[in-house]
């Protein structure tokens, strides 16, 4: 059987994109058994990044004249082929596999696949402006109703997450499986890799002094300010300076966080990286006090999965979902109260024992997810479906 692996996420999509390199390399390993994959993806720089994995990959080129001439061609009644449905005839594809909520999939006519939903974070919290204002929240809706009735299967990332999605979409509950993030692969580094490659982040971004570490794009759900606040309690109600490392793609927000860091008079205490090679990201974790993302969107993550990989301490939103994916191995947060951020980073600062156990439970936690176990799951989907196919192919 030939299987479509779809790939439309950049490198400055940031989780996103390490959730389908992942996945990608998960079923890349399994290229010797009995199913063929072939990877398409829309981005030319993605053929690049792959190249380095030594993963073969195919571009497409799917615009918007193929788009509208799908839609008048649909509108209009006339028995055709879609321009993406040709796409995937042409390399004789027997089911495809979209590793996000992809658009492609109200294209995908003639073809069977396999769909991923990421979180429902527009009916989760839709007064945030990227998932509720403009046409956002429609186009999510609009994607969700119509493409998630015909797919084989749908992939979710928790319990919570398959229970929200058949509950807000009436989809069979037993075509939606949990198969739950990995950690990027940068966080797979050994302790011999690190030392031969070491990079000293304190040196290398001047930064003076202990830093917590938050690797997030700069949307408003990521809740960059509720660090600022607790940063301001520490530096003038309790005298301690703790520096903030921000790294990721911009998307509107970052201004707004410089800004209100120079209103709190701790704008010297804020580093922000950019995008960051993946080979540094292990420096990151493992030199930081913490991995403190206080992010109001789940139900999971994958920075704490990184965290407890590289042994770096957990703090994270005291949500539904988030709690139950870091458990005990994560200090949790009341996000709407900056002090109990402050009483966390107070434990690992004064090094509480109860920290080093947090942290064995971050590894324990791991190893009950692993790559092989994923590919067990998605095995099922893809035996299921094969037994079905023969009844017309």
């Amino acid at each position: 059987m030939k299987i479509a692996i779809v790939l439309e996420q950049e490198l400055h999509d940031g989780g996103g994109f390490q959730y389908a390199l992942s996945m990608i390399e998960l079923l890349n390993a399994k290229r010797t058994g009995p199913y063929e994959w072939i990877i398409l993806t829309n981005k030319h720089k993605n053929l690049e990044i792959l190249q380095k994995y030594t993963i073969p990959a195919q571009y497409f080129s799917f615009g918007i004249h193929h788009r509208l001439a799908s839609y008048a061609r649909k509108f209009a009644h006339l028995k055709w082929v879609s321009a993406w449905d040709k796409t995937l005839d042409a390399h004789h594809i027997d089911l495809v596999y979209f590793l996000a909520p992809s658009y492609f999939a109200l294209f995908t006519f003639q073809h069977n696949y396999i769909f991923t939903v990421w979180d429902l974070c527009h009916r989760d919290f839709p007064e945030f402006p990227e998932v509720g204002w403009g046409r956002n929240f429609q186009q999510r809706e609009n994607l969700f109703h119509k493409a998630l009735p015909k797919a084989v299967a749908i992939v979710v990332d928790s319990v919570l997450g398959k229970e929200n999605l058949v509950r807000r979409y009436a989809v069979d509950p037993d075509r939606v499986v949990v198969l739950p993030f990995l950690p990027g692969e940068h966080s797979r580094t050994t302790e011999q890799e690190y030392q031969q490659h070491y990079i000293s982040i304190p040196e290398k971004y001047k930064i003076p002094g202990p830093y917590i570490f938050y690797p997030a794009q700069f949307w408003p759900h990521k809740n960059h300010i509720y660090i600022l606040e607790a940063l301001k309690i520490l530096k003038e109600q309790l005298s301690t300076k703790v520096n903030a490392v921000f790294c990721g793609a911009d998307h509107g927000n970052l201004q707004h966080i410089l800004n209100d860091a120079e209103r709190l008079n701790i704008r010297d205490q804020v580093f922000y990286l950019g995008l960051v090679a993946n080979q540094e990201m292990p420096y990151l974790y493992r030199q930081a006090l913490a991995l403190v993302m206080p992010t109001y969107f789940g139900p999971t993550n994958i920075p704490p999965l990184e965290a407890f990989a590289l042994g770096c301490p957990v703090i994270y939103s005291d949500l539904p979902g988030l709690r139950d994916q870091v458990g005990d191995a994560g200090l949790l947060v009341d996000l709407a109260n900056p002090a109990s951020l402050v009483d966390q980073l107070q434990k690992i600062l004064r090094h509480d024992p109860s920290i080093s156990q947090m942290i064995a439970l971050g590894h324990a936690k791991l190893a009950q997810n692993t790559p092989e176990h994923q590919w067990q799951i998605l095995e099922k989907i893809l035996q299921a479906y094969e037994i079905k196919q023969k009844c017309w192919r």
